[in-house]
């Protein structure tokens, strides 16, 4: 299968993903997928299995919170930038109240002396567990929520001192649910735009990161962090974006993501852990399904869609036979969750490659899914 992860790299270097698209549509035989679910999902089980947890939870929100804005701060291993972390929470320009919830997921490294340092600050509380992961670190805060809106930061990452500001005012503004900002990396010496927004409050500019955003706190009354999975953001897709009533974006910069030598998307290649992109949405999209108004299902098809796209690129290290059988499982859900009426894609060009992966579904044409996933 890498041979066209190889054409991928060379349609991207020549612009021409669409020309090869079109001409393996036409030469390549076209495969079928035949696996039942069951089938599919064995064959994935022996490879890398499902996780088994849900992102149904049972949070408290105050009715009358304290603060504007609660922010929550997992913490594992991350004592070399933990400290820069902190100061830029504390560096913030505000006067908007907020509260930070530090969780100390079990860390071996001094991150446990450092948040120590800081347990008498009025505005920061420190949580400590067991390693269990940034899902459950996450969940642990989210359990009693005193604020209006929630942020999440990574233990690495930096806030620019105006985040909290800027993010609040268009959230209160336009009573908006989900606010997101440009977002930057840095390398720990230089800083470079990473997404870049507008005014112009298209919530389809959203990013699937879970950091650089503000969500209303009502968002998480009866849905959590699915623990123990690579891919928990899903809930953002499948869930938060569906149920929001109002999102926006807003172009400054809130968020400055620092990246490190050794990045996630590189782990990805050849790893059957990626198979967690599978069993995540099998797990949430039932949820989504019973909890999202039945006038907005078409949007949890689209970022079902949207999530089969990026797994192609993924998938298409791995073995045939995983590939068919991932692809076979997703047709499967496919029919079980989203009758026909709800199955529609728009048909512009920012959707071409989703409407393919559509008609790839609907036809159970393996061919076309592998072609329109990694060349569209």
């Amino acid at each position: 299968m890498k041979w066209l992860n190889n054409i991928r790299q060379i349609g991207k270097a020549t612009h021409t993903c669409r020309v090869w698209y079109h001409v393996l549509r036409v030469v390549m035989p076209h495969k079928t997928a035949t696996q039942s679910l069951e089938e599919a999902e064995h064959i994935m089980e022996q490879r890398y299995a499902d996780q088994g947890t849900t992102c149904v939870k049972a949070n408290t929100i105050a009715a009358q919170p304290e603060y504007d804005l609660e922010m929550i701060v997992p913490v594992y291993n991350a004592a070399d930038y933990l400290e820069a972390c902190i100061e830029s929470i504390n560096g913030q320009i505000t006067n908007y109240r907020f509260h930070a919830t530090f969780i100390d997921d079990g860390s071996t490294d001094a991150s446990a002396d450092i948040l120590k340092q800081h347990e008498q600050e009025e505005h920061f509380t420190i949580l400590t567990q067991q390693h269990r992961g940034v899902s459950a670190a996450r969940n642990q805060a989210l359990a009693h929520i005193n604020a209006r809106y929630v942020m999440f930061v990574d233990a690495d990452d930096l806030l620019p001192q105006d985040a909290i500001s800027n993010l609040m005012d268009k959230a209160y503004e336009q009573n908006a649910d989900v606010v997101e900002g440009s977002i930057d990396t840095t390398d720990g010496v230089s800083q470079q735009p990473h997404i870049q927004h507008t005014e112009e409050n298209d919530a389809r500019q959203l990013s699937g990161y879970v950091c650089s955003k503000v969500f209303a706190a009502r968002l998480f009354e009866q849905i959590g962090f699915p623990e123990n999975y690579r891919y928990e953001d899903t809930i953002l897709s499948f869930l938060f974006y569906p149920m929001a009533h109002k999102m926006a974006t807003i172009s400054e910069t809130t968020y400055i993501y620092r990246q490190h030598s050794s990045s996630f998307t590189s782990k990805e290649q050849g790893n059957y852990a990626t198979l967690d992109a599978y069993w995540v949405v099998r797990q949430v999209i039932g949820t989504a399904v019973e909890m999202v108004p039945e006038d907005r299902i078409s949007r949890v098809y689209e970022a079902f869609l949207q999530g089969m796209k990026l797994s192609g690129s993924r998938m298409v290290t791995l073995d045939r036979e995983t590939c068919m059988a991932y692809f076979a499982a997703m047709c499967e859900q496919a029919s079980r969750y989203f009758p026909a009426p709800q199955r529609t894609v728009q048909a512009d060009q920012a959707h071409r490659a989703l409407a393919a992966i559509d008609q790839a579904l609907k036809n159970k044409d393996f061919t076309q899914y592998l072609l329109a996933s990694n060349l569209l």
